[in-house]
């Protein structure tokens, strides 16, 4: 599976003057509160570290822009994440606007709703990489992505109401390095 991710990765990266983003999808977390210490390092309920070891170097190596998990029943929004740190390069004040980030950014998108409900938290630790987490509206995600901007959204399923929405920007200067 490593052997086959890495040369997706690779054949991806390679291909960006077509198609600018790599966003990755898988259902285990290699981030979240449910699955750290109050320091923010994974631990292994839930796989996280297991996860973290196996897939994240790849991530950084590719640049992969996006990843969308899912397994926790909660919606957690990370700043661009490498090596349990937060990376604050071109996050803008609002927490809302990555530009050129210089980490993946990963989103745990658990709440769309099944038998077991939302995930409860007694005390949830609050590490720096983490954004903001909600896990009182069931919702979905809405994803709008243009050569230079990818847009996502979090969309209580009742109301229609956004919860979040933040935006991924890769700037000309960008661009034209990775051409």
């Amino acid at each position: 599976q490593l052997a086959w991710l890495e040369e997706d990765l690779k054949a991806a990266d390679a291909n960006r003057d077509n198609v600018p983003w790599i966003i990755v999808g898988m259902h285990r977390p290699m981030y979240t509160i449910r699955s750290c210490g109050p320091d923010g390092v994974p631990n292994n309920d839930y796989e996280a570290r297991n996860v973290q070891e196996a897939f994240e170097e790849l991530f950084i190596k590719y640049k992969v822009d996006l990843v969308l998990q899912g397994h926790v029943h909660t919606y957690e929004r990370l700043y661009p994440t490498a090596n349990n740190s937060a990376i604050m390069d071109g996050v803008s004040r609002d927490y809302k606007t990555y530009e050129n980030p210089q980490a993946p950014v990963y989103v745990i998108t658990g709440t769309a709703g099944g038998p077991e409900g939302l995930f409860v938290y007694q005390d949830p630790p609050s590490p720096e990489w983490l954004v903001l987490m909600d896990n009182k509206h069931f919702s979905i995600t809405r994803l709008s992505v243009t050569p230079t901007n990818l847009t996502l959204a979090k969309i209580e399923s009742a109301t229609g109401i956004i919860h979040d929405e933040f935006s991924i920007i890769k700037s000309s200067a960008t661009q034209d390095s990775t051409q």
